[in-house]
């Protein structure tokens, strides 16, 4: 073996941010909780920073894991967590049509929809939000046909979602959406209507009515997850050995793609100690000792 293999490669900031960006990566793909912790305690502004063009991706799966391991209840019934969720749901099928293509537009409708079902009802049960508020978000979630100027808007919305087109009247996926959307708001619009007895429901009752929404809304919601993982590169390591810098390919030695999430750890904190040898040995006052010896 070539003695210089031992040696630690000096690594500038760009190369180590881009190891520590594909570290963060593989700890978010892969769901390591005790990775993403030593990362962020050590580098606290580094998530803001990471560059890879997966961010938003593995932000939404990330997010998505937590809720599978921890949820339904309570998630379920915060107006806060469902906001979120749906947002980030919305926002990535808006990104990337590619999934509704996956899912079909039938399947994500009945995802969206029991999202804004589950929504709606937690601002109805919430005495932060006016009846108005709920009024609102029924006319914004659960518009129906005909299309006009006063609900052109949630329709829009709702056709950039699914990809379909509005001025197409025979659209199968646009009646099945009509007629959800009608019994959707009709359902919401009698609770409001009993507003003071809704929201002096016990929490069990409340519990109750809102995991039997989420039973019909689950298999398509892991199905979302599935199809937003598929969208991942199969490993985040592997990139590290597939790397064109050749200072960071040579790493990789040091970390194989099954890596345990100790190993992976481990290797983290030997990058924080090239990094901190390297500001040593490029610091201007160690080059001005080494300087004259060069000479």
């Amino acid at each position: 073996m070539d003695a210089w293999e031992d040696l630690d490669p000096v690594l500038n900031k760009n190369e180590f941010d881009e190891i520590i960006d594909l570290l963060l990566c593989h700890g978010l793909h892969k769901d390591l909780p005790n990775l993403l912790t030593e990362i962020i305690e050590k580098l606290p502004e580094f998530d803001e920073k990471l560059t890879s063009p997966f961010r938003q991706i593995l932000v939404l799966l990330a997010f998505c894991n937590k809720f599978q391991q921890n949820g339904p209840l309570p998630d379920i019934k915060d107006h806060s967590f469902l906001y979120n969720l749906h947002e980030g749901v919305v926002g990535f099928l808006k990104a990337e049509p590619s999934l509704v293509e996956l899912m079909s537009p039938a399947s994500t409708y009945k995802l969206v929809g029991g999202l804004r079902l589950l929504l709606a009802r937690s601002i109805l049960m919430s005495s932060k939000f006016l009846p108005k508020d709920v009024e609102i978000t029924i006319a914004n979630y659960f518009p129906t046909l005909p299309v006009k100027p006063s609900n052109s808007k949630p329709w829009e919305n709702w056709a950039e979602i699914l990809q379909i087109d509005l001025e197409e009247k025979s659209c199968e996926v646009l009646k099945q959406v009509n007629k959800v959307n009608t019994t959707s708001a009709k359902h919401l619009t009698d609770k409001l209507n009993n507003l003071a007895v809704e929201r002096r429901k016990s929490s069990l009752d409340v519990d109750d009515s809102v995991i039997i929404v989420w039973k019909s809304v689950a298999p398509k919601f892991d199905e979302f997850v599935r199809h937003l993982r598929s969208l991942l590169p199969e490993n985040f390591l592997d990139k590290i050995a597939s790397n064109s810098h050749p200072k960071i390919k040579m790493l990789a030695s040091r970390i194989p793609p099954n890596a345990s999430e100790g190993d992976v750890i481990a290797f983290f904190e030997y990058i924080c100690d090239v990094e901190m040898e390297t500001k040593f040995w490029t610091s201007s006052f160690v080059q001005q000792i080494i300087s004259p010896v060069e000479r």
